[in-house]
C-alpha cells in the first residue's frame, strides 16, 4: 500500500511540475507566437519537450531532482537556440529559414520553384485565395519561413523593406532593392551611425531609410 501511494504520489508531483514547466515555456519562450505560425524548429522543440516530460512522468526511476535538472538543461539549450535565432543571421537561416522569392515583376523564378518543389498550379491556387488571378499583377511573391505565401501587387504602393533587424543586416532584402552593404553603411554614416549593431530596425521605403536605434 505504501509503495502504491509513493508511486502514484510521485507521478502526481511530476504531472504538476510538467504542467508548470509547459506553462512556463509557452509564456517565456513563445511570447511572440501570436505573430507567427510555428516553424520547423518550434515543432521539433515542442515534440522533444513532450517526449522528455512523458518519459520522466512514467519512469519511476527518475526522481524529482533528476526531473528538475533535465528541465533546466532543456531550458538552457532552448534559451541559447532562441538567442542564436533572434540575434544572428546564421542562426535565423539555420533554425528558421529566410523568405524565398518565387515571383518577381510578373515572372516565375523557375529555379527557386524547382528547388522548393513547388508547381505553378499550387501557386496559382494560393494567389486566387488572395483574389489575384494573373501573375502579371504580382510585383513580388515570397514563400515565408512558416510556409505562407506573401504577395505584393504591382498596383499597390511600395512597402517598407527591412534592411537591419536588431543589429543584423538582412542581406537578401538588400539584394531585392539592388544595393550592397557598402551602400547601406554609407547611409548609416550619413545618419551618424557607425555600427549596425546600434540599430534596432532600419527600413527602406521609396528611396528613404528610416532608422530606429536601440
Amino acid at each position: 500500500m505504501l509503495n502504491f501511494l509513493f508511486l502514484y504520489g510521485l507521478v502526481t508531483i511530476k504531472l504538476i511540475l510538467a504542467i508548470g514547466v509547459v506553462a512556463f515555456f509557452l509564456q517565456f519562450f513563445n511570447a511572440t507566437s501570436q505573430l507567427k505560425q510555428m516553424t520547423p524548429l518550434d515543432i521539433i522543440l515542442n515534440f522533444l519537450l513532450g517526449a522528455i516530460l512523458s518519459d520522466m512522468i512514467l519512469d519511476d526511476k527518475i526522481t524529482v531532482i533528476d526531473y528538475l535538472i533535465i528541465v533546466v538543461i532543456y531550458g538552457t539549450l532552448l534559451y541559447i537556440l532562441n538567442r542564436l535565432t533572434f540575434r544572428t543571421n546564421i542562426g535565423r537561416r539555420i533554425f528558421v529559414g529566410t523568405p524565398k522569392t518565387i515571383i518577381e515583376n510578373g515572372e516565375f523564378n523557375a529555379s527557386m520553384m524547382k528547388k522548393m518543389r513547388i508547381n505553378a498550379r499550387d501557386v496559382a491556387a494560393a494567389m486566387r485565395h488572395q483574389n489575384i488571378h494573373s501573375i502579371k499583377d504580382v510585383k513580388l511573391a515570397q514563400i515565408e519561413p512558416n510556409g505562407t505565401l506573401s504577395i505584393t501587387r504591382r498596383r499597390t504602393q511600395d512597402y517598407p523593406i527591412i534592411l537591419i533587424d536588431n543589429g543584423n543586416i538582412v542581406i537578401e532584402n538588400l539584394a531585392l532593392i539592388k544595393h550592397t552593404e557598402k551602400w547601406l553603411m554609407k547611409k548609416l554614416r550619413e545618419k551618424r551611425i557607425k555600427d549596425p549593431d546600434d540599430v534596432f530596425i532600419a527600413q527602406y521605403n521609396r528611396g528613404r531609410i528610416d532608422v530606429i536605434k536601440k
